[in-house]
């Protein structure tokens, strides 16, 4: 619920949360409870809203997601990544063809450093953030959305969290608005 500017015009951040969801849940090919909340939210929007998209912080967390599956399944790292961006992405992008808004995809912040898993775990968690960023980024090259870097200005030499703009262990509060702010075409 915060106020931006956007070439010289004001908006206001209006939240659309979608609790649990995950990148994973927009790239499986069957339609679920997240697809549908997701498309019902962005139908209630004005055609040719600005909407940013937040969504594969579960993803990346050490007891769920990416890391949970590639460890039960033995898969490639890189190729679940891809597979979970490529699917998010395009749902996303498809879902876009009548409302024509402008996305604005957000990488996913440093996460922050966890005292109550292993050394190891935390750097999975952070190497895991770094390719899922990066795969993210490759993605949105190719398409007609927006990328939106909070990365950079959240992490420390070690790729966790600086603390400048956490408000707990994962979510990151209002200060972080002016590094958006100047990112926004």
């Amino acid at each position: 619920h915060s106020i931006i500017d956007i070439k010289n015009k004001t908006h206001l951040i209006s939240p659309r949360i979608i609790f649990g969801a995950k990148a994973y849940h927009f790239s499986e090919n069957a339609n679920n409870q997240f697809k549908a909340i997701a498309s019902h939210n962005l139908r209630a929007l004005p055609t040719e809203s600005k909407v940013f998209l937040s969504v594969g912080e579960i993803d990346c967390r050490p007891n769920e997601g990416i890391i949970r599956t590639v460890e039960k399944k033995g898969l490639k790292l890189e190729a679940v990544i891809e597979k979970t961006i490529g699917g998010y992405v395009e749902w996303f992008l498809n879902e876009n063809k009548h409302n024509k808004h402008t996305y604005y995809f957000f990488n996913l912040p440093a996460p922050t450093y966890d005292t109550t898993i292993s050394n190891v775990m935390n750097k999975k968690v952070a190497q895991v953030v770094i390719q899922f960023n990066k795969v993210l980024m490759n993605k949105l090259r190719t398409s007609k959305a927006n990328l939106i870097d909070i990365y950079s200005y959240t992490t420390d030499k070690n790729g966790f969290s600086n603390k400048l703009y956490h408000c707990d262990k994962r979510h990151l509060d209002k200060r972080i608005i002016p590094h958006l702010q100047r990112q926004l075409i």
